[in-house]
């Protein structure tokens, strides 16, 4: 799940380790290795500290098979270096914090230069054995536009990763465990930890469990441990349609260009609730050849969705559903396709699976998914297949508090987007209460990631002030009024 920074998605890490001061004395030393890591922009190197850790997969019993934890740490860049680091948690459930590190590293850059950057693979992603499943042909379009993880190929993706690890093992309360000793064998006393979607759930349950450790947190894009995946998607995704589509309506360009949003947005649903459309494109940009794929509903509902993560996909909303209003679904397809390779099918897949289906869909009560996607564009599929999904897949446990409020005085920093269609304000506002000492700012036109607004150096500007000083106390959030949304992308470049 590419870029799951606090920019953009977003997508997220685990939970629990022991605490006690001969446990700390006990644990092994990460022998940190100076290593060379691919940067954001091509050929371009990044010098930093490589290590890892091996952990019992039962943390429990202590026994049994072993796995490895993959860290890297890119040191402070200043003389005046304190001890505290900044562990980033990434978004999924099912992204690798290590792969993330070389887009999140310039973010934080004003951080580093004081504090150590933490980027710990969660068990079960990128470097720390990982849960991968492919359940699309990268060969057929077409599967890619159907089931959001196909039963069939989730049993066989469970029967292959069976060999490896035991899927009951790899929960967000597990992992912030593995976090735990990762810290110490550091010699991290406090840390400061950014989370990002998922990765707020999962920093909060770290608070939960080891706040003593916790000097500040920074959570963007608030995941309560009560927010039970899908249950709220299409309520969600619902008011961050409408608010994107009234903010071009309010704008003197946009509404000019489709004085009928809304109108547009009703035809494009009724004609795709009468089945789906036949939608001629490219193999490839550089060839002639063309395919016919099948659009539903649901995939164009999901496309919609994942534009509104960013600013910059939202941007491009009214332009699409005015294009199909006229017939013309060859974006929605391009941008289905595209949603479905770089995050759908990226990342952990059987990580996410280990998660959800422990953390969330077996908790949602019984019609009430069903009732929160009446009359809304997103509908009810995500929640339908993810139940199949789940029913091929083991059910973990998770501890009985685990979706209570997580009530802290750790000081916290609260970012949400306006229109965040995954974890809107309102998720903000309740962690703001649970958390005493903390500040919730809402950006102007963010999504559930803020590519695509201006001046978007003032959130990394607030990140890095809380950090320095560890507390809300006199924060500046001035500069948030600056924000705005860069512009509506009014036809086809």
């Amino acid at each position: 799940m590419k870029a799951c920074c606090f920019r953009l998605t977003i997508l997220l890490f685990a939970l629990m380790a022991s605490t006690s001061a001969d446990a700390q004395k006990a644990a092994p030393r990460i022998q940190l290795r100076p290593c060379e890591i691919n940067g954001a922009e091509e050929g371009k190197k990044l010098k930093v500290l490589c290590g890892s850790l091996d952990v019992f997969e039962n943390r429990a019993a202590k026994t049994g098979r072993k796995i490895t934890l993959k860290v890297e740490v890119f040191p402070a860049t200043g003389a005046d270096k304190q001890p505290d680091p900044l562990f980033y948690i990434p978004g999924g459930p099912g992204s690798s914090a290590t792969e993330d590190a070389p887009y999140v590293e310039p973010e934080l850059a004003k951080v580093r230069e004081h504090r150590d950057l933490v980027f710990l693979d969660q068990r079960g992603t990128g470097g720390s054995n990982p849960l991968n499943c492919t359940f699309f042909d990268p060969n057929n379009p077409q599967t890619m536009l159907g089931h959001w993880n196909p039963p069939d190929e989730v049993r066989k993706c469970r029967t292959d990763l069976e060999k490896q690890a035991d899927l009951r093992l790899y929960t967000t309360t597990i992992a912030m465990d593995d976090l735990d000793e990762v810290r110490a064998a550091l010699g991290y006393d406090k840390i400061n930890i950014i989370g990002g979607s998922y990765g707020t759930r999962a920093t909060q349950e770290y608070v939960r469990r080891h706040s003593k450790h916790v000097r500040a947190v920074v959570l963007h894009g608030v995941s309560l441990t009560d927010q039970l995946m899908p249950r709220d998607f299409p309520q969600d995704t619902e008011r961050a349609i409408d608010g994107v589509l009234n903010e071009c309506l309010a704008d003197a360009e946009c509404s000019k260009a489709f004085p009928d949003i809304r109108a547009d947005r009703k035809a494009v649903l009724e004609r795709l609730l009468k089945g789906p459309v036949t939608v001629e494109v490219k193999t490839s940009a550089d060839s002639d050849k063309t395919i016919q794929l099948s659009l539903s509903r649901d995939l164009v509902a999901e496309a919609i969705r994942y534009m509104l993560y960013s600013t910059a996909g939202s941007n491009r909303l009214p332009l699409f559903l005015h294009l199909a209003a006229s017939g013309n679904y060859k974006p929605f397809v391009q941008g289905a396709l595209n949603f479905r390779q770089n995050i759908v099918a990226s990342g952990a897949t059987g990580l996410y699976l280990s998660i959800t289906c422990a953390e969330d869909v077996p908790l949602i009560a019984p019609g009430v998914g069903e009732k929160n996607a009446v009359n809304t564009f997103l509908g009810d599929y995500r929640l339908r297949q993810m139940r199949e999904a789940c029913a091929e897949w083991p059910r973990s446990e998770i501890p009985k508090d685990y979706t209570t409020d997580v009530r802290s005085d750790v000081p916290a920093l609260i970012l949400t987007g306006q229109w965040d269609p995954v974890t809107p304000p309102k998720y903000g506002d309740i962690a703001a209460r649970n958390f005493r000492n903390s500040l919730h700012v809402v950006v102007p036109a963010g999504g559930h990631g803020f590519n695509g607004v201006t001046n978007i150096e003032c959130v990394d500007g607030l990140i890095a002030a809380f950090v320095a000083r560890g507390s809300v106390q006199g924060l500046d959030t001035s500069c948030v009024n600056t924000v705005h949304r860069s512009g509506f992308q009014l036809k086809l470049s």
